[in-house]
């Protein structure tokens, strides 16, 4: 194969992979009252579906690691598909709440594995251009989220919520394609040298400092997918149909930011810091203003909740910029996105808690400022623009 022909492969594995790494999440919470209509979903077993997705990223972050050191990245990755495909399948053929939340998970189990291997592919096969890729599979991911939750309702309207559900496994078979054509190329990646073991991880200032700035993308993301259109609908009175499509505003506001960052991150360090505190001063605004807002501006306070995951691209591309090795790509992706999604998982599971506790929202909405608000600290460390490898090193 030339390499001509092994990038352009590398390329549609890395755009069809990112279409399918937000459907699943975001496709389920427009549906909740047509499937409540054929299987009992109490307030909490929606809670427990809505930690699902931080639930199985967090827990992907552990089954990533030995796979790809054993059989290479393209392997692992045709695996996850699969996984991706039944549990889309399964989730349309669910018979009760549980088959719903075992088909979640086996998807997003796949999804998760694909977020800690998608900047070591990217650095595999584009180490000069890290950046530009780095963008368009962002934007694809961004795409995916927006796509998932504006196309449900219609979907679900036109052959039902099993329909609107099950049609994303064809999306995930047509991944198998390039990753089978590049198996070849699946070789073991090496691990980190020495200093930079997965343990050791924990005492760079810097791994940290990205995992700060993700979990925040995290929280507002899986805590929106999760319950957003519901805390709408209950807290601002809003309809079914306008939740939904205040849900697709929250997420497709990721998609310029997923378009533009990712280049300025690589061409401008001193940027880093000053797209944290946009990001974290958006979410902070979003939050009191959906918490105070009257129906007639609640697009705008949700438009500056959907501007607070900002960083997101920035996180992503950070796991690349400040690794000196592949290997520690893959390290310290491990180690951000794990904590990001095990914060995200109890964040998400005290949303629903305390929506049960206190019969509203507000807590929820004071959580995420309060989140926005620690992630801006995030900003000091990342602009001494250090290197994990080196930290450690040291």
């Amino acid at each position: 194969m030339t390499e001509r022909r092994t990038k352009w492969l590398a390329i549609v594995a890395i755009a069809l992979l990112a279409l399918n790494m937000r459907t699943a999440v975001s496709s389920f919470s427009p549906l909740v009252t047509y499937i409540q209509e054929e299987i009992s979903l109490p307030i909490v077993t929606i809670g427990l579906l809505g930690i699902a997705a931080p639930l199985a990223f967090a827990i992907a972050t552990t089954m990533a690691n030995v796979p790809t050191r054993k059989i290479g990245v393209e392997k692992t990755l045709i695996a996850t598909s699969l996984l991706i495909i039944g549990g889309h399948v399964l989730r349309a053929l669910s018979w009760d709440s549980t088959a719903l939340f075992v088909g979640s998970m086996m998807c997003l189990l796949g999804m998760g594995i694909g977020n800690i291997l998608m900047p070591v592919i990217v650095r595999k096969y584009f180490p000069n251009r890290v950046g530009l890729i780095s963008s368009l599979y962002i934007s694809l991911a961004a795409l995916s989220a927006s796509a998932g939750s504006f196309l449900a309702v219609p979907f679900a309207d036109l052959g039902g919520w099993r329909f609107s559900l099950g049609q994303w496994a064809l999306m995930a078979a047509l991944t198998l394609l390039p990753l089978i054509a590049l198996r070849k190329n699946s070789t073991p990646e090496k691990p980190p040298p020495g200093v930079v073991k997965q343990k050791a991880i924990w005492r760079s200032p810097t791994a940290w400092a990205i995992f700060g700035t993700q979990g925040m993308t995290s929280v507002f993301g899986y805590v929106s997918f999760a319950w957003l259109p519901l805390l709408l609908l209950e807290h601002n009175s809003v309809s079914v149909a306008e939740a939904g499509a205040l849900l697709s505003l929250f997420a497709i506001l990721g998609l310029p930011a997923a378009l533009i960052i990712p280049g300025l991150a690589v061409k401008y360090k001193r940027l880093h810091a000053p797209i944290i505190w946009f990001s974290s001063s958006m979410g902070m605004t979003g939050a009191l203003g959906i918490l105070w807002a009257d129906g007639a501006h609640l697009w705008i306070w949700v438009a500056a909740l959907g501007l607070g995951p900002t960083m997101f691209p920035l996180a992503l591309t950070l796991y690349n910029l400040r690794s000196r090795e592949r290997s520690t790509v893959l390290a310290v992706s491990s180690f951000g996105q794990g904590m990001s999604y095990t914060m995200t998982t109890i964040i998400v599971f005290l949303v629903g808690v305390f929506r049960e506790i206190t019969g509203g929202w507000e807590f929820a909405l004071w959580m995420l400022f309060g989140v926005a608000l620690f992630s801006a600290l995030m900003g000091i460390q990342i602009a001494k623009n250090h290197f994990v490898d080196d930290e450690l090193a040291h």
